[in-house]
């Protein structure tokens, strides 16, 4: 899906107000990385690493790994592209609803991919070698416990398990799955810099897991994927970033009452979510609704009907600064007297 991801901030005409459609941290303090590359502007004028080797090391350093774990791509999912295209034909489980890439990836390298909207850790379908999860889960904000996904990296041995930890900096209390890559070679933990650290423009990824499936994966990549300024980005982000991550218990504390002054609004029904982006159940067209609050009030929302499993009744947003969660909920609370059409 090249186009229908959220952030279509780029072919707007209307000047934004605020964007709900991204999940990107917001009150990043941009400064510190920007200052240094500025000091690495001429790396542009040089070939790059062709496998982003230094930013490997780092990386590997940081979780206690080896580079031979590690496998960097130009953003998460070019990471979801090559895993899908070294299992191609794979009998391939996804859950949804959730991040669209991980099918559209795999239809393009042959899946036969099975949707499921409930998974029991104890019982998925027979012969599945392939697995997507997202953790927390994008649209919906679900969390994903360690117990089930040890349950099922360990019942299902020969089944690759692939977890998306790019939301995990949001979500408070949400364990990460690289404790269990000690144990469990058939588990793969796929990272994103792009929303944390703010870099969306980067485009910066990396994926751990066994040495030998790492390497397997790599093979379907391409050289220089990973331009120098965005290796350089990530090395010091890594080093010197920690301090400027998300603080998720007050986005969470933030997004419970966001989520809470919404319900009170008729039409508008706030899904449950364990971090700062929820799904919004509507009695009004997600596609018209988007279409208004960005014509009328310069406010952009993610139309979620694209996502397998929702349809027009829903839309997702992000938790923002108080004060521009308030336009939001203000520009719904005109909606009715707009008459806006009701979905049918």
């Amino acid at each position: 899906m090249i186009h229908g991801h959220g952030d279509d901030l780029y072919k707007s005409q209307v000047q934004i107000k605020a964007n709900f459609s991204t999940n990107v941290w917001y009150e990043a303090d941009t400064r510190p990385l920007c200052d240094f590359l500025s000091t690495h502007l001429e790396g542009i004028f040089h070939y790059p690493e062709p496998d982003a080797g230094s930013f490997r090391k780092v990386a590997a350093a940081c979780h206690g790994l080896t580079p031979e774990q590690v496998l960097v791509g130009n953003g998460a999912t070019e990471l979801f592209y090559m895993v899908a295209h070294a299992f191609s034909g794979n009998r391939t489980l996804i859950p949804v609803p959730s991040f669209t890439e991980y099918e559209d990836a795999c239809t393009l390298y042959d899946h036969h991919i099975q949707f499921v909207g409930q998974v029991d850790v104890e019982h998925i379908p027979e012969h599945t070698n392939l697995m997507f999860i997202c953790n927390p889960n994008n649209p919906d904000g679900r969390i994903w416990s360690l117990e089930e996904i040890t349950a099922l990296v360990k019942n299902y041995p020969d089944m690759v398990l692939v977890v998306d930890e790019s939301f995990i900096h949001f979500a408070p209390g949400t364990e990460s799955a690289l404790s269990l890559l000690k144990e469990y070679s058939n588990l793969l933990v796929i990272k994103s810099m792009t929303k944390c650290y703010a870099i969306p423009g980067l485009r910066l990824g990396y994926m751990l897991g066994n040495p030998a499936i790492v390497e397997f994966v790599a093979c379907f990549g391409q050289p220089w994927s990973v331009n120098a300024l965005a290796i350089e980005a990530g090395k010091f982000l890594l080093r010197h970033g920690g301090e400027g991550l998300p603080d998720a218990s007050l986005l969470r504390i933030r997004q419970q009452e966001f989520a809470a002054q919404m319900a009170r609004i008729p039409g508008f029904r706030p899904l449950p979510s364990g971090t700062s982006f929820f799904l919004v159940e509507t009695d009004y067209n997600s596609s018209a609704l988007k279409k208004y609050l960005l014509e009328e009030h310069g406010l952009l929302i993610r139309d979620a009907s694209n996502f397998r499993g929702l349809d027009t009744h829903y839309f997702r947003v992000n938790t923002l600064t108080e004060a521009k969660n308030r336009l939001l909920l203000e520009a719904l609370e005109s909606v009715d007297k707009v008459k806006l059409e009701p979905y049918e």
